[in-house]
């Protein structure tokens, strides 16, 4: 094989790396799903390994909610009486802070809560946050550029 038959064949792979790693695949988003009441590896730090993950697409839609198709990934950390319990899970209302900011509230006899959501896949794990695939596909193209 040539070296322009070479070069042309690495720069079709990378643009198809490219390509299939930055479209979006539709509304589907996939979240960790557990509670750290039931399972420690749940709580923080997080401790992923084994642990169930759901597409939201196919949850059960919620009573009060039916006409909205979960699109975030959440995490709740409450504190109440000193007792910390985390959630993961799906989530159905977005807010301009979503991907940026948590919120922390508190309440009265002694509760606490603080509320992440966030919109890409496994996204309510734990911090820091792994690469994109872009970034991931990006580093793969110079890789593979830089062995020619």
């Amino acid at each position: 094989m040539t070296t322009t038959n070479t070069s042309f064949i690495v720069s079709v792979v990378a643009l198809l790396l490219v390509i299939i790693t930055t479209v979006q695949h539709g509304q589907a988003i996939i979240c960790y799903e557990c509670n750290s009441e039931y399972d420690p590896r749940c709580g923080d730090p997080f401790d992923p390994y084994s642990l169930g993950t759901v597409n939201c697409s196919f949850q059960p839609r919620l009573e009060r909610l039916k006409h909205l198709e979960p699109t975030i990934c959440r995490k709740i950390s409450q504190k109440v009486y000193g007792k910390t319990r985390v959630v993961r899970g799906c989530g159905y209302i977005t807010d301009v802070k979503d991907n940026h900011e948590c919120l922390v509230r508190s309440g009265t006899h002694d509760v606490h809560g603080f509320y992440c959501a966030c919109t890409e896949d496994l996204c309510n794990g734990a911090d820091p946050k792994l690469p994109s695939a872009v970034m991931i596909a990006v580093l793969g193209i110079i890789l593979a550029w830089t062995t020619i």
